[in-house]
Order: C-alpha cells, then structure tokens, then sequence
C-alpha cells in the first residue's frame, strides 16, 4: 500500500496508557526522549536475571572449581545475549528523529530522514541513504507483530506519516477499539504522527546513520572470551 499525503492530526492522541490498565505503551524520558518496547521481552529479561544470579550463587559457594567457571561463562554468555535482545532493544523518538536499537546495531534518522513507518512482523521504518543508495529499510527487533494478531486487525497494513485513526479523548468508543489492537500497531501509529511532526519542522532532507552497539556486543563477547579460557584449562 503506498504512503497517503495527508497532514498529521492535530494534538497528541490520548492513547498512551490503554493497554495494560493504566500501564503506558511507552515512556517519556528525561530530555525529551520517549522510549517504546513491548512488555514480553522485559518479563523474559527479569525473569533470567533471577535464575543466573541463582545458579551463580548456587555454583560460587558449593562449586569452586574450573567446572564452575565454565558454568558461570555459559551463564553469563547467555545473559549477554538476553540482553542484547531483551532490555538492549527498544525505540527512542525525541524531537529531533528516531534511533532504532536492535540487539547489535543501532540505526539514527533524523525526523526529515524517516520516508516511512509500516507494520509488517515487526514496524520497519524506511529512512533515506546518500544518493544514489535506495531507502534503507529498518525492521525494529523489539517492536515485533504476531501474524495471528494482525490478522485479527482491520487496520490498514501500513503506517505513513498521515492522518490515520487518531483517537482523542472525545472519542471513547475508537478509544475503546484502540485498546484491542496490538501493542506494535498502536506504537507504529504513534511513531507515524511524531513522525509527521518532525517532518513538518524540519522539512525534508537527512540520512539514516547506523552503527554497532557496543555495549551488548561487549557483554556477550566478554563471556565468550572467558568461556574459551576456561576451557583451555584443564
């Protein structure tokens, strides 16, 4: 489906906290930043933490041996990896552009650089590259869409920086619509107004700027690194 040219709706929508009770969807940062992510990763995420700090305690105190410490490197190994694709993956918006954290890479566009934001199985933002290279398309590893709840959903299949299905607070009964719609498609509707915003301050122009995350790349070869040690042990 090709993008619509209509303005963005005018006000933010009031749609922020309708899953989950009053849990917000997503949430505003110190200056100016507003964080999106499901909710899943960071159950998962919390819920491996307790079992390797569990597990390390358990192997530190009954298990003082080479045997412990590759234990302990697998342990961590897998840590930095639920990491890098649990708490590490996100989507940050602030009133300059976007920053997409995937769980090794990390992707910049400025506001005037996002050509698009769609919702396939996950929302992919399609930023513009240096000419003469194509748009460069950005699938969010956190912000990921289940085949069986699309398909439960009449929204549209793509996200445009336009006017599309806004609620405000006039409007209880789409409000209450609104709240049954997947989390990811709620967010990608959002990204798509602030979106339509940016653009329309900053004009056209800019390109996506990506790079390697450092810190879960560090945190799962750091692990690594220790297990290949220890195995040289004998």
């Amino acid at each position: 489906m090709r993008p619509g040219q209509q303005g963005a709706a005018a006000g933010p929508p009031q749609y922020g906290s309708l899953l989950s009770g009053a849990r917000p969807l997503w949430k505003e940062r110190p200056g100016g930043r507003t964080v999106y992510r499901l909710p899943a990763p960071l159950v998962l995420w919390w819920a491996w933490v307790a079992f390797a700090v569990a597990n390390v305690v358990d192997l530190a105190i009954y298990h003082l041996d080479v045997h412990a410490l590759r234990a302990v490197a697998v342990l961590l190994l897998v840590t930095g990896v639920m990491y890098a694709c649990t708490l590490h993956a996100r989507v940050e918006s602030d009133a300059d552009g976007i920053t997409v954290y995937n769980p090794l890479l990390e992707h910049r566009a400025k506001w005037a650089a996002v050509e698009g934001i769609y919702l396939g199985d996950s929302v992919e933002f399609h930023c513009a590259r240096p000419a003469p290279k194509k748009i460069k398309k950005i699938y969010s590893w956190a912000l990921y869409s289940r085949r069986r709840a699309r398909a439960r959903s009449d929204l549209q299949p793509a996200f445009f920086l336009s006017s599309r299905r806004f609620v405000s607070n006039r409007a209880p009964s789409e409000a209450a619509a609104l709240a049954k719609q997947p989390a990811a498609q709620i967010m990608a509707a959002e990204l798509g107004r602030r979106a339509a915003d940016g653009r329309e301050r900053s004009g056209t122009g800019g390109v996506v700027q990506s790079r390697w995350s450092w810190v879960p790349l560090a945190a799962i070869v750091g692990p690594a690194v220790l297990l290949a040690v220890s195995l040289l042990v004998s």
